[in-house]
């Protein structure tokens, strides 16, 4: 079991759950100005995982039903994506959750690592550890427990 699944969720559960991607880039206007783009675009891949098995894949965003596909992976996805991927994952696993307690910096970071190549951006990921302390500062700086 990864580190933020839950046993009891249906696959229906999670399908809905999986479009939160859709609504949020709709938020966001495709001729808007170069914030919306790349929020739009963030919003929408953030969950894409490099070796494709993320969601929502190539998916219509402004059509309804929205209908999720294959995952896009590698270089498919964009890169403002990629690198938030990375942070928002980090930042779940050190943030305290109802069903978790927060991990540790290293675990987190030893986590990352492991999962280059399968949900990460090999190249990003070695930057993201070279940066390392820097992280581990930011992260202890700015803890909030919103979930405590």
């Amino acid at each position: 079991m990864k580190y933020w699944q839950k046993t009891d969720i249906s696959e229906k559960e999670k399908l809905i759950m999986y479009r939160h991607t859709v609504y949020g880039a709709r938020l966001f206007p495709l001729n808007g100005s170069l914030w919306d783009r790349i929020a739009r675009e963030v919003t929408l891949n953030h969950h894409e995982r490099w070796d494709g098995s993320g969601y929502p894949g190539k998916v219509d965003v402004d059509k309804d039903p929205i209908i999720l596909k294959k995952g896009k992976n590698g270089k498919e996805i964009p890169l403002s994506a990629r690198i938030v991927a990375i942070s928002d994952v980090y930042d779940a696993l050190r943030s305290q959750r109802t069903y978790k307690e927060a991990w540790t910096h290293e675990a987190s970071m030893q986590y990352i690592k492991r999962q280059s190549e399968k949900l990460f951006d090999p190249e990003l990921v070695k930057i993201f550890v070279s940066i390392s302390d820097t992280i581990k500062t930011i992260s202890e700086n700015f803890t909030e427990s919103y979930y405590s």
